[in-house]
């Protein structure tokens, strides 16, 4: 792993002073049947490539070979980019990005690269992006761009932020949500236009997602609106001890109220917890597994390509393959994981039903006292424990949903598997 002040040359955002910095609005051809492949050393110097990268960025191998892999970077890049891009790589975490390239020539090409490390360096498959999200994302980009300034005086970590905020406002919780919807869309779009047959495994995976999602922002919305009616029992302990003995058995219910409602709070939270893990875990899982299927077809290509008057290039689709290996086995240790999570989930929600039942009972006693009562507001507060309850039953009714979908799909996936 580099240190944190061992900046690459790459991440440095600096040109080298061999490479003409002309760019012009001509975009090369890329078809979207083709990969890019390469390899780079620890400090991101070129140590191997296929025949798609070396046509589509203009340079011989004689002058890619040993260079930084920079000699491609494109001065509309955001350097917000390269750095999510090294602090992943850096931790051995593969990564995901859109980036735009520059040719010898000064024409451009984009590509949506997934980068993983491997023993002494990096590799990285790219393909051409074609999805909705692209665009959204080139946008983005631009913006942060113009942000940085030619200057650099914003710095890159400082950018990296804007960029993450920039991605939650078109909604993604960070930057791995994102990457990891960007490629799935990117193989879906491309399967889709190469005619290619459907991948099963993709649209369970992606439900997956959305479903980890969806129950995290369940959670936390009945998380915040139970701190809304957090103050209600302790309103009702107020009022009933100003009521003397007339108004003790309001108070035991209020607390008895409370009580319950404290461990509904402590099982929200413990969901929250165990929410926030799946929607990562599924996240890792879906990438992996886009990962695995990339690099495999990457691996394939490599069979049938020969460069160098007839020199396969064995050694790198070896390495491809080892790592689409691993990735699979990691992907599927994710997958039975997520398993385990979704029947803690219905472990959890169960749990929750039955402090439900007895916080029904509890209020049902509490409006039946507070009738008796010949002053004070206790039918208010009454009405707010029930609109309280009636909260976290439609939430839970949407948690239980939401688990319900999440098993089946795992069911789904693994009968596929």
């Amino acid at each position: 792993m580099l240190q944190q002040n061992a900046k690459t040359v790459e991440e440095s955002g600096d040109t080298p002073a061999n490479i003409a910095a002309t760019t012009t609005d001509s975009e090369v051809a890329l078809a979207l049947d083709e990969l890019f492949f390469s390899r780079t050393e620890m400090r991101g110097r070129l140590q191997a490539g296929n025949a798609v990268f070396q046509r589509v960025s203009e340079y011989s191998w004689a002058e890619m070979i040993d260079q930084p892999h920079n000699i491609v970077r494109h001065p509309d890049m955001p350097r917000a980019v390269f750095y999510i891009l090294w602090d992943r790589i850096r931790a051995g975490m593969p990564v995901g990005a859109y980036v735009k390239n520059r040719a010898k020539g000064g024409s451009y090409y984009w590509v949506y690269a997934v980068v993983t490390p491997v023993e002494g360096g990096y590799l990285s498959v790219r393909l051409k992006p074609s999805s909705k999200l692209f665009a959204a994302t080139s946008t983005l980009y631009a913006s942060i761009r113009r942000n940085e300034g030619s200057n650099g005086a914003i710095k890159p970590a400082e950018s990296a932020g804007e960029l993450v905020n920039g991605l939650r406002a078109i909604g993604f919780r960070d930057y791995s949500a994102f990457m990891t919807v960007a490629l799935s869309q990117e193989m879906r779009a491309r399967t889709a236009a190469l005619g290619r047959e459907p991948w099963p495994a993709l649209d369970h995976f992606e439900k997956l997602v959305e479903s980890a999602d969806l129950l995290l922002k369940t959670t936390d919305r009945m998380l915040g609106m139970i701190a809304t009616f957090s103050y209600t029992p302790a309103n009702l302990r107020i009022q009933a001890s100003r009521m003397g003995e007339e108004g003790r058995t309001i108070a035991e219910i209020s607390s008895n109220y409370g009580h319950i409602s404290s461990a509904i709070v402590k099982n929200l939270e413990e969901l929250e917890t165990a929410s926030k893990e799946v929607f990562s875990v599924v996240n890792e899982g879906l990438f992996l597994t886009c990962t695995a299927r990339l690099q495999e077809e990457m691996a394939d290509l490599f069979d049938r390509e020969v460069r160098d008057g007839g020199a396969a290039l064995d050694g790198e689709a070896l390495l491809l393959r080892q790592q689409t290996e691993d990735y699979k086995k990691h992907a599927a240790e994710k997958f039975e994981l997520i398993k385990r999570r979704i029947e803690h989930f219905f472990e959890l929600t169960r749990e929750m039903k039955r402090l439900l039942s007895g916080l029904v009972a509890v209020r049902v006693m509490g409006k039946v006292e507070s009738v008796k009562m010949s002053g004070g507001n206790f039918p208010d507060l009454i009405d707010d424990l029930e609109q309280g309850q009636q909260t976290l039953t439609s939430g839970l009714e949407e948690i239980g949903k939401l688990n319900d979908g999440m098993r089946e799909n795992v069911l789904q996936l693994a009968s596929i598997s």
